[in-house]
């Protein structure tokens, strides 16, 4: 019986039908390029973050339902007993201060997408431009407002100006003051590459005081609007990140640039820039050249309006919660 051979496999020899090695390289090909494809895909932590909360808002909003039904059955059952005041307070209008305020307590934190609405929508009530305030999404650490120096300080000052006064006064009415977030905020000062000299010197030796106390100038300005102070942090940068600086060639101490003479930038996949006519070395590999830190940030500073556009401040809405240093798990907001 071993050395039977199978009707349907006569006269192709041993082992698999030929087709089956065919078949194999194609589903190798495709797995290695569904690979490729997920390995350059753009992903946003901010919407991973928050796809997962729904389930946990919807709980809470049902709990909350049930507080108020709780409280409104206790004050038909006071009522029914003759009981008509609570702390000199009719009884409506004290349970409806009692709900008022579990309500309050409760409201959800605002997911990415409106903290991104409504700071659009303040830039437009306060008429402002692209090359004054800007938002980003796609910063890794979350939501950004990044806002240029010409409304925030004057040179070599802390002292912040009426309209980011006016700026910050809105975002805190219209979504800082939830208690139930718990996300960190970061606020980052910056300044221009000028040293400070004569009576600004005395108050700030270098720019990395007068950063940090631009930074410091508005986490105050928030406590005292009623943000959560263990929210915040002030981050000071002196002027070692100008404005048109990415995070990666900050991080990096160097910018690399392709070298070629005829080298244009367009917008690749993910919105990552993309080169075209760089030079090759004989192996095909981009030639780049780095530009020190220096040299960038003094381009960066060159003229009179690009040091007041690194004048400025940048908050960056975390998706992270702590609170008095201590980090909180769940999903609430997110």
């Amino acid at each position: 019986m071993a050395d039977e051979v199978c009707p349907l496999c006569e006269g192709q020899g041993s082992g698999l039908p030929a087709y089956f090695g065919t078949m194999a390289d194609m589903f190798t090909l495709l797995f290695a390029f569904f690979v490729l494809m997920f390995a350059m895909a753009t992903m946003d932590p901010a919407a991973l973050v928050e796809g997962g909360g729904e389930e946990a808002g919807a709980a809470k909003q049902e709990e909350l339902k049930e507080k108020i039904e709780e409280i409104e059955k206790q004050a038909q059952e006071l009522k029914e007993q003759g009981v008509t005041e609570i702390d000199d307070q009719p009884i409506e209008e004290y349970m409806d201060s009692l709900i008022q305020d579990l309500k309050v307590e409760n409201k959800s934190p605002p997911k990415s997408y409106e903290i991104h609405g409504d700071l659009a929508e303040i830039i437009e009530e306060m008429e402002l431009d692209s090359s004054e305030a800007k938002v980003d999404r796609k910063d890794p650490r979350g939501t950004v407002i990044e806002l240029n120096g010409n409304i925030c300080f004057g040179a070599g000052k802390a002292t912040m100006k009426d309209e980011l006064k006016t700026f910050l006064d809105a975002a805190v009415d219209s979504f800082l003051t939830v208690p139930s977030d718990n996300r960190q905020i970061i606020v980052e000062g910056h300044t221009d590459n000028l040293k400070p000299t004569r009576d600004v010197a005395k108050m700030y030796p270098t720019n990395w005081e007068l950063s940090s106390a631009r930074a410091s100038a508005v986490v105050s300005y928030l406590i005292n609007k009623g943000v959560n102070p263990s929210r915040l942090v002030a981050h000071g940068y002196a002027a070692r990140w100008p404005a048109d600086m990415t995070w990666a060639n900050m991080r990096r101490g160097a910018v690399q640039k392709p070298r070629g003479e005829n080298v244009k930038i367009g917008k690749g996949r993910g919105g990552k820039a993309q080169y075209t006519g760089v030079d090759r070395d004989e192996y095909g590999n981009p030639l780049i050249d780095e530009v020190s830190m220096d040299t960038v940030i003094d381009s960066l500073n060159r003229t009179k309006e690009l040091r007041a556009k690194n004048r400025r401040i940048k908050i960056i809405f975390t998706q992270q919660q702590f609170v008095d240093g201590i980090e909180r798990s769940g999903n609430s907001g997110k």
